[in-house]
């Protein structure tokens, strides 16, 4: 079996360069009604390939219409989360000793079946995490890029393992990566497809086994990807699914005995608490974190304004700023920071605030009541100590009225050292601020604990250099008005940051990623 060639999934881009705009539409539109249809269902847990029910169940509503019922969930245990472990730790054994073309056969045919029915699952994530439908479009694709390119560079590595040859005669020696055995992967609500494919096929692929707990508010999706890969081939009990809240089902995750390593992706507070508890508990395996950002973007008095104004508020204000590359501060040149201002906010007040559903939607609602409520904390707060020069209120008009939905927010007049210019908020909350130089941009772009993702407007070509040698991210663009600091493709651009962005140095879509999964080996074998 030949490694299957890679190419990024790009289906809106795609419809688009061809013409098929409409086509694209119509059928995430027929997709809409048709997953519309089934919602409301009740999921129990998946362990071992069968549905377990629970004593306890919580209910998952729309957050662009909190009458949009998603549906009744099982909410776990400690005793749960034990019974998934040990199915995994079980079959464990036969799923490292399963050749490599075979494990990777699985997870090729998943990414086909995905791309069969890529409208669906766009429309399930529109519906239950708030994406627009091109970004909820983005999602599955980035899941089936996953899929296919951490399954491909495996086979083409032939697994990582390497005939070393005879160093000595009669000595035969071979160098290899093995799976540590159970991880345990939780995943956010922001990319529900994305990050739950990215993260479990990282480790499967491996050879390891998994116990992955999606985010409370996005566990329908999770569980139509489990059903994909069981579909695609996958043995009972490899791949298990736990749900349920952080103290009750994340937490005995990370503490069990027999879990010997978590992929994470979350707030740098839980991230960190992970890693201390596998310190506490003397575990041995990796902690592979991604822990969030507060992304700068400078805009220097060389920069095409028009270009730097597109990127900024695509950055700053797709799926309402809910994602740990969104752009938060940006630091702009005095001789152009009027100009650059007055034009961002222009161009935000002219966004469409509305539900996933609607074609022109581009603000999308906050996920849950906790999210609204900091935005209103925050925004009250940028009155008292800034200047809110447009957004800072919750919209509750008319149908929007039964969502979460507030306006895309630009403040001024903030210091660089003030909390709300330092603080991640996953939110549509930008802030402003002069720069006299372009030294004075990368040293306050730089003094931040987060090294995530970075942005530069310049069309100089020293400043460029200097740029890029200098700032302190793990993902650098510039010049890119399709946004500033967001929308990274697998393989082309690896996601993963610096300093707290991040636990290993090692992104996610890139050619070191699945490697963290394992562990080495060399064999010595004398005849």
């Amino acid at each position: 079996m030949q490694p299957r060639d890679f190419d990024n999934e790009l289906t809106y881009l795609t419809h688009k360069q061809n013409g098929e705009e409409e086509a694209f539409h119509e059928a995430y539109d027929e997709a809409v009604e048709s997953v519309r249809e089934e919602l409301g269902q009740s999921h129990g847990l998946q362990i071992e390939g069968e549905a377990v029910d629970t004593d306890s169940t919580f209910t998952v509503t729309s957050p662009g219409n909190q009458d949009l019922e998603i549906g009744e969930f099982a909410a776990g245990t400690e005793q749960d989360v034990d019974a998934a472990v040990r199915a995994a730790k079980e079959k464990f054994p036969d799923w490292e000793a399963l050749d490599t073309s075979a494990r990777v056969e699985i997870f090729q045919d998943a990414a086909d079946i995905m791309r069969d029915r890529k409208y669906e699952l766009a429309a399930t994530v529109s519906l239950e995490n708030g994406k627009n439908r091109t970004e909820a479009m983005a999602d599955v694709d980035e899941a089936i890029d996953f899929l296919d390119f951490y399954s491909s560079e495996f086979e083409r590595s032939n697994g990582y393992e390497f005939d070393t040859g005879e160093p000595t005669p009669g000595q035969h020696t071979k160098n290899l990566l093995r799976p540590y055995g159970v991880f345990g992967v939780i995943s956010p609500f922001n990319f529900p497809m994305a990050l739950v494919a990215g993260m479990t096929s990282g480790a499967l692929v491996a050879g390891n086994t998994v116990v992955v707990k999606p985010a409370s508010t996005t566990p329908l999706v999770a569980h139509k990807y489990v059903d994909i890969l069981h579909q695609a081939g996958l043995p009972e009990g490899v791949l298990n699914l736990v749900m349920g809240g952080g103290s009750d089902v994340g937490q005995p995750l990370v503490e069990h005995e027999d879990v010997s390593g978590i992929a994470f992706t979350g707030s740098r507070k839980v991230g960190l608490n992970i890693q201390e508890t596998f310190m506490e508990l003397g575990k041995r395996g990796p902690v592979i974190a991604e822990l969030g950002g507060k992304n700068p973007v400078i805009v220097s008095n060389t920069a095409d304004i028009d270009k730097a104004v597109e990127g900024v508020k695509k950055g700053a204000f797709s799926f309402s700023g809910q994602k740990c590359s969104a752009t938060s501060r940006v630091y702009v040149h005095e001789d152009v920071i009027d100009e650059f201002t007055d034009q961002l906010v222009s161009e935000a007040e002219e966004l469409t605030i509305g539900r996933a559903s609607e074609r022109d939607t581009f603000v999308s609602p906050l996920i849950d009541d906790s999210a609204l409520e900091y935005y209103q904390e925050i925004t009250e707060e940028a009155r008292s100590d800034g200047t809110i020069r447009t957004g800072g209120n919750v919209v509750s008009d008319g149908e929007l009225s039964q969502g979460r939905f507030v306006e895309p927010t630009v403040v001024t007049d903030i210091p660089h050292e003030h909390k709300l210019a330092r603080e991640e908020h996953f939110l549509p909350f930008v802030t402003i601020h002069p720069i006299s130089d372009f030294d004075e941009g990368i040293s306050k772009s730089n003094d931040s604990e987060y090294g995530l993702c970075a942005g530069l407007f310049s069309e100089d070509e020293e400043e460029i250099d200097q740029w890029f040698n200098e700032i302190e991210s793990g993902m650098t663009y510039v010049n890119r008005n399709q946004s500033a600091t967001t929308g990274a493709l697998v393989q082309a651009q690896p996601f993963g940051g610096w300093k707290f962005s991040g636990t290993t140095g090692k992104f996610a879509g890139g050619y070191w990623y699945v490697q963290q999964f394992m562990r080495e080996q060399s064999r010595t074998r004398v005849e």
